[in-house]
């Protein structure tokens, strides 16, 4: 079963089209079934109505020539301009209704999961809404409760989460803040998460924490404006880092799963296998 990822990629302009038509290629020679979108989908504010002529400029027509379907997660951006907006703005709520128009945009609700079984390989994916910092105790409680709940139940070979928000990051946005640091330690101690996807920097990395492995691929659109601080590594490996716009790959199998990372122009820059 063979995916790709992206994040941070609605921007509209060169940089995206760029990378789409590297995707083209890559999808191509690599049998990708589906994409992860990692957050960040339209930039800067996300759409205000489901009408929204972004829908069209910021993803149907860079990705016009890719039929595959992409399960989307909320960036920040996504939810609108929180930045200089009194009231938390929900225009996260135009793209969950875009679910029902498009034929390859997924975004069921806020957060959900789902499962794919490909070739007798079975991956369930758990996909968040990590802005958390935009949401009330309860609505967090909610969320939480509900991933507990749902992982523990899941049967599969591998077990994928993945957010926009970084959890481990040498870059810009850096470690994950208190709030959303326990929440996923909550998840992470079930012991069952053997990968955490994510974007919000706009850089590739591979990090290893214990038995977890974290994949930031916020590379889609939007060119690496920011530092590298090695210091946040203290508790984890840092095994690769990329500022180049581009994609990751996920080839799984039963037992193992291929990560790689390619450029803009379909170039590999970086591949890992990971065994049980």
């Amino acid at each position: 079963m063979n995916f790709m990822i992206i994040g941070d990629f609605g921007t509209g302009d060169i940089h995206q089209l760029k990378v789409a038509d590297s995707m083209i290629n890559l999808i191509k020679n690599n049998d990708i079934k589906f994409i992860c979108g990692l957050g960040d989908s339209i930039y800067d504010s996300g759409v205000k109505s489901i009408k929204d002529k972004k829908f069209k400029t910021h993803f149907e027509n860079p990705y016009k020539d890719i039929k595959l379907k992409f399960y989307h997660c909320l960036g920040n951006h996504d939810y609108g301009d929180i930045y200089n907006s009194k009231v938390i703005p929900k225009n996260y709520k135009y793209q969950i209704e875009y679910s029902k128009i498009s034929k390859k945009w997924v975004l069921p609700k806020r957060y959900y999961h789902y499962s794919k079984n490909i070739n007798n390989v079975k991956i369930c994916f758990f996909v968040l809404d990590t802005n958390l910092d935009l949401m009330s105790e309860c609505e967090i409680h909610t969320q939480l409760q509900y991933f507990k709940n749902i992982i523990k139940k899941s049967k599969g070979d591998w077990y994928i989460l993945y957010g926009h928000h970084t959890y481990r990051s040498v870059s810009g946005h850096g470690n994950a803040e208190d709030l959303l640091e326990d929440f996923l330690n909550e998840l992470f101690s079930l012991n069952k998460i053997n990968i955490y996807m994510c974007g919000h920097d706009h850089t590739k990395q591979y990090i290893i924490k214990d038995n977890l492995h974290i994949i930031i691929c916020g590379t889609g659109g939007f060119p690496y404006d920011y530092i590298t601080d090695l210091k946040n590594m203290k508790d984890c490996k840092l095994n690769f880092l990329s500022e180049n716009l581009g994609v990751g790959l996920l080839k799984c199998k039963k037992k193992s799963i291929n990560i790689s990372f390619y450029d803009d122009s379909s170039n590999l820059e970086y591949e890992y296998e990971i065994k049980k």
